[in-house]
């Protein structure tokens, strides 16, 4: 049985659980993260037992390397859980990767996000597509259990915050954002620190990466389509893996004339070779997310991915054809 829950209904239920698992998408961005360890850190302080879990063994963007507890995070196979375990999914728009036949298993599978295809596949869904982060969500389920926020907690609810906005320069900035970002400085957050540590001090092998990628890049459909792609061979020869190509995308999306970026990189598991794909909309005009439902993702209207069979270029072909419908 699944209900939509608010934002009240969590902060009363939060201090009372008994044992909790936190959890978030593979691949974790800022807000994933952020999320996470800030209920992480915030049942430490409730006394709730926890776990947090990461599906996926590709290790955390180094940039997000200043947030405690990272340590203590699970990773690799789906931990075993008690019948009274309440699961709290963060910032996952699907469950698609996620084993739900364990998770309803376990108590309630309660599900945190702000995507706008979040399918309310949880038990209990708290899903606000204004919300302009996750952790946005987190920080006002907190606020209304008038819930302690010090700077520790703070730092992690900004960093997704910050993070997911784009420094404050994305449309999804609201008021309220800003009204968040001035609450969380006041309690102790240093987000001069902040912005220094997630963009002032860049891995060499991340850089090294952003050149092959940029190298590689092509400009598309009269220009309002840039992509560029990354071979297992090109990681290699970077020294970097999956964690060093967040923000590319970034830099795809910034070139003049661009409505639509896509960065494609390839991914070698034991179950094969596989394309994951990222998409940005710089004006949302063309809603990536409607593209990347077609190959069973999702995401944002403006931000979205998916992953894919086949070589990048053929990949690349076939979202050439299908922004050519959109534009």
């Amino acid at each position: 049985m699944s209900r939509t829950v608010g934002v009240s209904d969590l902060a009363l239920r939060l201090p009372q659980e008994h044992d909790i698992t936190i959890m978030a998408h593979e691949n974790p961005d800022g807000d994933a993260v952020g999320c996470v360890v800030a209920l992480m850190l915030m049942a430490q302080k409730l006394g709730v037992a926890h776990r947090v879990y990461l599906p996926g063994d590709t290790p955390i963007s180094p940039e997000y390397s200043f947030l405690p507890g990272l340590e203590d995070i699970e990773r690799g196979e789906f931990p075993k859980l008690h019948s009274n375990t309440s699961v709290y999914i963060m910032d996952s728009a699907s469950a698609s990767r996620l084993d739900i036949s364990i998770l309803k298993c376990a108590g309630d599978c309660i599900n945190i996000d702000h995507h706008q295809d979040n399918d309310g596949y949880g038990t209990l869904n708290l899903v606000d597509p204004t919300a302009a982060s996750t952790t946005q969500i987190l920080f006002n389920i907190f606020r209304a259990g008038d819930l302690p926020i010090d700077a520790t907690i703070g730092t992690a609810l900004y960093l997704g915050l910050v993070t997911d906005t784009g420094r404050f320069q994305y449309s999804n900035t609201t008021p309220e954002a800003h009204r968040m970002a001035a609450y969380l400085q006041e309690a102790g957050v240093d987000v001069n620190r902040v912005f220094s540590l997630v963009y002032e001090r860049t891995p060499l092998p991340k850089t090294r990466l952003l050149g092959i990628a940029l190298d590689r890049l092509t400009l598309r459909l009269d220009g309002a389509l840039a992509a560029s792609s990354l071979s297992a061979a090109d990681f290699e020869a970077a020294g970097a893996d999956e964690r060093h190509t967040e923000g590319i995308i970034d830099e795809l999306r910034r070139i003049e004339g661009v409505r639509v970026a896509a960065f494609v990189r390839e991914r070698v598991s034991d179950e094969g070779t596989q394309q994951k794909v990222s998409l940005r909309s710089t004006d949302g005009s063309v809603d990536v997310a409607a593209i990347a439902h077609l190959e069973g993702g999702g995401g944002h209207v403006r931000a979205a991915g998916f992953t894919a069979d086949g070589d990048a270029e053929s990949v690349i072909a076939w979202l050439e054809r299908e922004v050519r419908t959109r534009l």
